[in-house]
């Protein structure tokens, strides 16, 4: 889990931060950080990032752009990490609403119980969006797209390429890897060093190749055959019993 924390105090972006890591030690949680201590930082940051935070705590009151401006750009950029206003004032809460922030922090009025209520709310609404939908960005663009409707992955040199819905795509950089690594619960198989497919969208399987169900046929690796016909097995196997 991503979480980014701006703030212009340095006590308090620290203090921010000891408290979401003690939070997420005590639930299980592994988090990494990001600090910044401008929204235009932030913003600039997040401009050109391959990915987002999954939640960001943004104070409301910093020198130069405020916490709300902030919040609106980042919506703008189609950013859809979960934004807890973190700050000293009550009089911008209903700017939160306008960019549809999970809740308002206030800071010294805020009990620790409640704080951890609102990091279990956002981790929660995190893990509910990761479990439909995968976040993809490149080239300035961002695509929130639903995972069933995801038929497969395929790379050229660092390029990966997204087809899915009605013969749609999109490629942004990143590794297959990693993209592995995020869908290994959701019925993708690697079938070749290139391509990542959804076991939902084949249609049929040969030693060489396979075919999807919008007729696409992709290579099949040979050391990825083996692995291929046992995961097809278990995963019809599990269709039947939905």
């Amino acid at each position: 889990m991503v979480i980014a924390i701006c703030d212009d105090n340095k006590q308090e972006r620290e203090q921010c931060r000891m408290r979401l890591t003690r939070l997420a030690e005590s639930h299980d949680i592994e988090v990494e950080f990001s600090l910044y201590q401008k929204g235009e930082e932030l913003l600039f940051h997040l401009e050109d990032a391959k990915d987002q935070p999954d939640i960001i705590y943004l104070d409301m009151k910093m020198g130069g752009i405020s916490g709300d401006e902030v919040a609106k750009k980042l919506r703008d950029m189609g950013c859809s990490s979960e934004i807890v206003f973190f700050t000293v004032s009550k009089d911008y809460y209903e700017s939160a609403f306008d960019v549809s922030a999970l809740h308002y922090i206030v800071k010294g009025e805020t009990s620790d119980d409640k704080f951890d209520i609102i990091f279990q709310r956002a981790i929660k609404s995190v893990k509910d969006k990761q479990t439909e939908y995968i976040m993809c960005s490149g080239a300035g663009e961002f695509r929130n797209i639903e995972i069933r409707k995801i038929r497969y992955f395929m790379v050229v040199k660092r390029i990966v390429t997204v087809f899915y819905g009605d013969d749609e795509e999109f490629s942004f950089y990143t590794s297959i890897g990693k993209i592995e690594t995020r869908l290994q619960d959701y019925g993708f198989i690697r079938l070749h060093r290139s391509y990542l497919v959804s076991m939902s969208h084949i249609r049929t399987i040969s030693f060489k190749e396979v075919e999807m169900d919008n007729g696409d046929i992709l290579p099949v690796g040979r050391s990825y055959y083996a692995d291929l016909k046992k995961q097809m097995a278990e995963f019809a196997d599990l269709s039947d019993i939905d």
